[in-house]
């Protein structure tokens, strides 16, 4: 406790020094929670990686969203500061986390994020959010380097780069223009790093790994089209070749190290009516085609109908997301919004033989709560969070005044049984089918609703409640949360009722 008071103590002393450039971060998210899905590890256990992927025989969650349910969970404390100039922002971040060996081991009791209540230690591994940018004073070019989220696409989940891992450390650089009264150009480019686990000496598995990824965008009011691709350079350290913004990669040949992918995403506007879809591909195998990789594509649609138009909500992000560099859509905020999503990702998309190769971004845990460290090369999809072999359909309306946000979401996920740590070789390839679910498949619906009110935007209560079914294996689980979020240094406490 003495180090959660002095934690404490160095808050209010950053709530002090405020100035208009330099605002200091102090945000306390104190939260109860009832979770009794089964745990995702057995106790003392390091056999964490499974190449069937369900953790659990019977349960259908894999270890990817065991980890992403994990890191999703608020911070209890975020703490650092952001400047803020007119073409220079800086923002760094300490979350103080509970040790997320004790959300993925501990199940089928209260939990909470206060540290040390749950029996466990702080998570060290941090900071989660630092970074530096810088945006002309036109808006026509933006910089970005540090760690934080990136998510590409207009739907809730995305396909080549979406916000399914805590952060990424990544090189960001945008520009755009107007081409004529009515259309406008735009460009991305991003480099992302990722660490990999290497044998005193030796490369191992592939490794080391970097990924570029590139996109041209043309949009007007009611319409943007994008086309991305993306480069995968493994076991080598990537030259200019690899790495050229305008290039096409996929005519770079770079076979025994590279693993390219395309998206293609549109979306549109028709009144209230939003319609959006994507299109991804790994590999494409024609029929007189000599590679060996099997054809790999994702698929994406969605429809979003704003029935009832009314205030925005004007209630503060906690979440890391509140920092992502996310794409604008034409989503309009507040009043009532209803939607249908559908996403299709085939057996072997972002799948090669050697970890590096894969479109996964690897992570490492400093556990003192549990058997110290935890290294997984996959940890997290690049895209779409449930992974390759996967269907998902998602229907979801959300309620938005000033102060009040709701949200209720039914999901059905069909997800097949070769997974990203199956074998990719040779007798896998020619077993799977490469556009069907493969193997055995498990079918889960999901029912979740939330509730944020917001006493004024730094200072909101927070509750959820989800319900999960998994009809292949007549399971069922609950989680149930509720939680306080306060931004200690803007709270107005004189005026607060």
């Amino acid at each position: 406790m003495k180090r959660l008071c002095l934690i404490l103590v160095f808050s209010l002393f950053l709530c002090a020094s405020m100035t208009a450039a330099f605002r200091p971060v102090a945000d306390l998210s104190p939260y109860f929670t009832f979770d009794n899905t089964p745990s995702g590890i057995a106790e003392g256990s390091l056999d964490w990686r499974k190449a069937s992927g369900l953790q659990n025989e019977s349960w259908w969650e894999t270890r990817q969203d065991y980890w992403l349910d994990a890191f999703s969970r608020a911070s209890f404390l975020n703490l650092g500061f952001i400047v803020d100039t007119d073409a220079v922002d800086m923002v760094v971040l300490v979350d103080v986390i509970q040790d997320v060996f004790v959300s993925i081991r501990d199940r089928g009791s209260l939990y909470t994020n206060i540290p040390f209540v749950n029996g466990g230690n702080l998570d060290l591994t941090f900071p989660r959010v630092g970074y530096v940018d810088y945006t002309s004073l036109s808006g026509d070019i933006y910089l970005s380097l540090g760690r934080r989220k990136i998510k590409w696409g207009p739907g809730t989940y995305g396909m080549a780069i979406s916000d399914s891992q805590p952060y990424l450390d990544n090189l960001y650089a945008r520009f755009g223009t107007d081409i004529s009264d009515s259309w406008r150009f735009g460009y991305d480019f991003t480099a992302l790093a990722f660490k990999h686990f290497l044998d005193i000496g030796v490369e191992a598995n592939g490794a080391p790994q970097t990924t570029f990824a590139h996109r041209f965008s043309f949009e007007n009011s009611v319409f943007r089209a994008s086309f991305a691709e993306m480069n995968n350079i493994y076991g080598k350290v990537p030259s200019l070749l690899d790495c050229t913004p305008i290039a096409l990669w996929h005519n770079n040949f770079q076979d025994d190290c590279s693993n390219v992918m395309i998206d293609l995403s549109l979306e549109g506007r028709i009144g209230p009516v939003r319609l959006f879809g994507s299109f991804a591909m790994d590999d494409l195998k024609l029929a007189d085609e000599p590679n060996t990789n099997p054809s790999a594509i994702g698929a994406s649609a969605g429809v979003e109908w704003n029935v009832i138009s009314g205030e925005a909500f004007e209630g503060r992000d906690f979440s890391n997301d509140a920092y992502a560099i996310k794409d604008r859509t034409f989503h309009v905020p507040g009043g009532l919004n209803v939607s249908y999503e559908f996403y299709y990702c085939s057996t072997y998309m972002y799948n090669r033989a050697v970890d590096a190769g894969k479109f996964t971004s690897d992570f490492q845990v400093n556990s003192n709560a549990g058997p110290k460290k935890f290294y997984d090369d996959n940890a997290f999809f690049l895209g779409f969070r449930f992974g390759p072999g996967s269907v998902v359909h998602l229907l979801k309306a959300s309620y938005e005044t000033e102060k009040l946000r709701s949200d209720l979401s039914v999901q059905l996920l069909r997800r097949g049984s070769y997974y990203i740590d199956s074998p990719y070789d040779d007798e896998a390839k020619a077993e799977f089918d490469p556009f069907g679910l493969p193997g055995t498949v498990t079918d889960v619906l999901c029912v979740s609703s939330s509730v944020r009110y917001y006493l004024q935007p730094g200072l909101g209560l927070d509750a959820s409640f989800s319900f999960s079914y998994d009809m292949t294996h007549s399971a069922s689980a609950v989680k149930a949360y509720a939680g306080v979020c306060m931004a200690l240094c803007d709270v107005d406490w004189r005026n607060l009722f």
